[in-house]
């Protein structure tokens, strides 16, 4: 698919504000992927098809995970809803024609993180919890440490606030993201050093 196309079939499968979110991140992925010297093309096609599977029921995440043997986890099995970053990048392989394992790794990680994250991997973390249309306390401190080059002060930023929304709902919090928060903790302290 032509990245026309791509928008074009979002535009078909996402609510208005899902939409117009994907688009945003796509957005600010460029552009953070031009201020970071990452590839700007890759940084977009992750960043509008990170949550090409938001939109699905908890029920049909996991149907779906179960007919193209994802492994569900017992934290994703009780929080369904974690599943839409793999079955998205699932999604963009097969129906999309994503074939850039990065690409598909940074959709896949996008919601927990991982323990081992790459640029975009961060990027699109970063522009998904920072894009424009966003606006919660803290969220222009991210965009601000992102794009004066400061990509994991403002990575730990956004996980510190995704993980205490997560905390405040007294919902697990996923092994993935622990892993994701103590790797950047410990690449921010050896930096300081």
């Amino acid at each position: 698919m032509t990245k026309n196309e791509i928008i074009d079939e979002l535009k078909q499968r996402l609510s208005k504000k899902l939409y117009t979110h994907s688009l945003a991140t796509g957005d600010m992925a460029k552009q953070l992927a031009k201020v970071l010297n990452s590839d700007e093309e890759k940084a977009y096609l992750a960043g509008i098809l990170h949550d090409c599977a938001k939109n699905m029921p908890k029920k049909e995440l996991l149907i779906y995970a179960h007919n193209h043997k994802i492994m569900i986890d017992s934290i994703t099995l009780i929080q369904p809803s974690l599943l839409h970053g793999v079955v998205g990048a699932n999604i963009a392989k097969l129906e999309f024609g994503i074939d850039d394992p990065e690409i598909l790794h940074a959709i896949e990680t996008h919601s927990t993180g991982s323990k081992e994250m790459s640029l975009l991997d961060k990027i699109i973390y970063v522009s998904d919890s920072a894009e424009p249309n966003r606006d919660y306390e803290g969220v222009d401190l991210i965009r601000n440490l992102a794009f004066n080059g400061e990509l994991d002060k403002a990575l730990l930023e956004a996980m510190n606030i995704k993980l205490a929304y997560v905390l405040s709902k007294r919902i697990m919090i996923h092994l993935e993201s622990i892993e994701a928060w103590n790797n950047i903790v410990g690449a921010l302290f050896i930096k300081k050093g």
